[in-house]
């Protein structure tokens, strides 16, 4: 899913006199601009993708009318699948240009809108889930916006991240900044035990976790040739290779709101 906000780490700030928090923002509104089509996508990026999708949905199992909020919805993807299992979605991103893109690509989602995951421009406890699907690592104050996530849902409402599972992080120079910059402008690598930490400090209580798309089978090609099979056995298979070659692309866990 498309990046949400804080690409500049604390030092490379420094770097920057009199430099605001606001210039996450200017990179992300450039960075919507290349947020691609999911139809777009090579044939096997599109299946990964797929299938990732799907165990999320599965994951969260949606009911019927459920409001759900996709913070960093990138193209819209996941959002759409949401709102295929039933649910009442509104789509989130930073960039402006990159919801309208995502609003003329999936037309049939509730809602849309340009927001600051620090800042959510939306009521307390006003939806039943949130998700943010390949945005926590890019999260300067990463307590700050699992803090919003947990104002804005209904008490007992869940929450799914999914994130780069143990992921070693590189930098690059930025072409906005022309500065040293994480690629992918994350900034932090999560285990199991780092994510769950971050979640209960901020009041949102682990149900259960989940690891996918296992990069030796990635690299195999397995996600484009196992398309057309049940969701059932891929995930079996992806579940055995992660067992015997630990090497997931993704940890996606489920928390809810603890009162």
């Amino acid at each position: 899913m498309g990046p949400l906000m804080g690409i500049m780490t604390a030092d490379l700030r420094k770097e920057v006199a009199g430099e605001s928090l606001t210039d996450y923002r200017e990179h992300y509104r450039a960075d919507a601009e290349a947020i691609v089509d999911p139809g777009e996508l090579d044939r096997l990026r599109h299946a990964s993708e797929h299938r990732r999708f799907e165990g999320l949905v599965r994951l969260l199992r949606l009911q019927s009318g459920e409001r759900v909020l996709d913070i960093g919805c990138g193209s819209g993807w996941l959002a759409d699948r949401c709102q295929g299992a039933g649910a009442r979605v509104l789509a989130m991103d930073i960039a402006p240009a990159g919801v309208r893109a995502a609003c003329g690509r999936f037309p049939g989602i509730a809602g849309f809108l340009a927001g600051d995951g620090y800042r959510l421009p939306c009521a307390d406890a006003s939806f039943d889930v949130v998700v943010l699907s390949e945005v926590v690592e890019h999260l300067e104050e990463v307590e700050a916006g699992l803090a919003e996530v947990r104002r804005v849902l209904k008490p007992g409402g869940r929450t799914l991240v999914s994130v780069p599972y143990k992921e070693r992080i590189l930098h690059h120079l930025c072409i906005h900044c022309n500065r040293m910059t994480p690629a992918n402008a994350h900034l932090h690598s999560f285990d199991e035990s780092k994510l769950n930490g971050h979640l209960h400090n901020c009041g949102l209580s682990t149900e259960r976790q989940v690891l996918l798309n296992n990069k030796l089978l990635e690299l195999a090609g397995f996600p484009r040739w196992s398309r057309r099979w049940p969701y059932w056995c891929w995930r079996s298979m992806d579940r055995l290779f992660n067992r015997i070659v630990p090497r997931p692309g993704f940890l996606c866990v489920l928390a809810v709101r603890a009162d």
